[in-house]
């Protein structure tokens, strides 16, 4: 197999995709759960919104990420709406589609030890993608992943 060589995306356009993501994902998690409390005002106020017990929270949270990281990413090639705005793309280094496979794996690698370490390893993320010069967290250079900027 032939292996293409990809323009990098810079952090920054990460960082900021991961942040536009974050935003769609609070959104989301705001509207599940005004529906079904029923308390319809809470979906402008998804900040200060819960169910009232933190296990559904934080299943609701884990599940609706999964759904946006690992689903859009799939149905849309590589794109989730962060990395639309900001230009960049997911590529698999291995295949040359993303399987839901890859994508289910990339997602747990990173998901994991955020929530064991309380999310010094996503600090130590952008750390090793600052100084590295493809610019690959640990969770791409594990799935062999690369994100791809896109002019």
């Amino acid at each position: 197999m032939k292996l293409k060589i990809h323009r990098p995306a810079i952090v920054m356009n990460r960082i900021g995709a991961a942040i536009i993501d974050m935003f769609f994902i609070s959104v989301l998690y705001g509207a599940v759960v005004s529906i079904t409390t029923g308390n319809y005002k809470a979906i402008l106020n998804r900040f200060n919104v819960s169910s009232g017990d933190i296990r559904y929270d934080l299943g609701l949270v884990c599940l609706l990420m999964a759904l946006y990281f690992i689903v859009l990413p799939f149905i849309w090639n590589g794109y989730t709406p962060g990395k639309k705005f900001t230009r960049t793309k997911l590529v698999s280094l291995t295949d040359e589609k993303l399987t839901l496979g890859i994508l289910t794996m990339r997602f747990i690698v990173l998901l994991i030890p955020n929530i064991l370490f309380l999310g010094i390893p996503a600090l130590c993320n952008i750390y090793i993608m600052l100084f590295r010069s493809d610019n690959s967290g640990f969770h791409d250079l594990i799935v062999k992943t690369r994100v791809i900027s896109i002019v």
